[in-house]
């Protein structure tokens, strides 16, 4: 690796060597979101995994405010509680389908609700989320997940053991 690449993993997983001045900064929102035991989660159209509602946020945009944006658009569920915050990553990435390389900043939210109706594949407002669903968090494993694996599935094993509702 030269001074002027950055390595990272695309959106299949493969390495890729690129040109530092091809990145952009991308903070992000993800909203693991909770209704009982189950969680909220969504497909990945390119690769055929698992991911959260959430997404970039835009600028001047609070944080929360993005999540709560992100999470209508992609599920359609419009009373979400957001909770306390999970994790949050950097992440150098490359979304090879519109060739975008990111520096991303992830935040990942923890969230609830009592609405139990996503959106259809048709109603989806996002270039890469198909097949909204609601799962049990103990059935997602680290290798069903798109990227941070380990990281994400952290924050997703430690949800297990605490409580299906805020306090």
């Amino acid at each position: 690796m030269s001074e002027n690449t950055i390595t990272c993993k695309n959106n299949f997983g493969e390495t890729v060597a690129l040109p530092t001045d091809k990145f952009v900064f991308r903070p992000s929102v993800y909203g693991i979101i909770r209704h009982g035991n189950e969680i909220c989660i969504c497909g990945n159209k390119t690769n055929n995994k698992l991911w959260f509602p959430g997404g970039g946020v835009e600028l001047g945009e609070k944080l929360k405010d993005a999540l709560v944006r992100e999470i209508r658009e992609e599920t359609g569920l419009d009373d979400v509680r957001i909770g306390r915050l999970l994790g949050s990553f950097e992440n150098f990435f490359y979304y090879q389908p519109n060739d975008r390389a990111m520096h991303a900043f992830l935040f990942f939210f923890e969230c609830w609700t009592d609405e139990t109706t996503l959106n259809s594949n048709e109603q989806i407002d996002d270039i890469e989320a198909t097949d909204i669903r609601w799962t049990r968090i103990d059935k997602i494993h680290m290798e069903d997940l798109c990227d941070m694996n380990e990281e994400v599935f952290s924050i997703i094993s430690n949800l297990i053991q605490t409580p299906a509702s805020p306090l």
